[in-house]
């Protein structure tokens, strides 16, 4: 229960410019409840992380089917994923990349 609490609130109290970084962790793994309820909370309230979110569902089915017509069948290796994660988040891609 105190896990639960200090997620939402952890999520819930965080900005907009911070929620970007939930929001793409959502589609890639699972929140915990409360994180998963804290971002809920925070949507309700805010109609530019609500369209930021449809943005990003949106980019993501729109390249996961412009993969699947070029006849990709594997997902991106896990260090472009790392990569790219990084780089959505804002936060400047690691100097060890080759």
């Amino acid at each position: 229960m105190i896990r639960f609490v200090r997620d939402f609130l952890r999520v819930a109290n965080r900005p907009c410019r911070d929620q970007t970084a939930v929001i793409n962790q959502q589609f890639d793994a699972p929140l915990s409840r409360g994180e998963a309820l804290g971002l809920r909370t925070h949507l309700l309230v805010c109609e530019k992380c609500r369209r930021f979110r449809r943005q990003v569902a949106l980019l993501r089915e729109l390249s996961s089917s412009l993969g699947r017509d070029a006849g990709f069948t594997e997902p991106f290796p896990d260090d472009v994923r790392e990569r790219l994660m990084r780089v959505a988040a804002g936060k400047p891609p690691r100097s060890d990349s080759k």
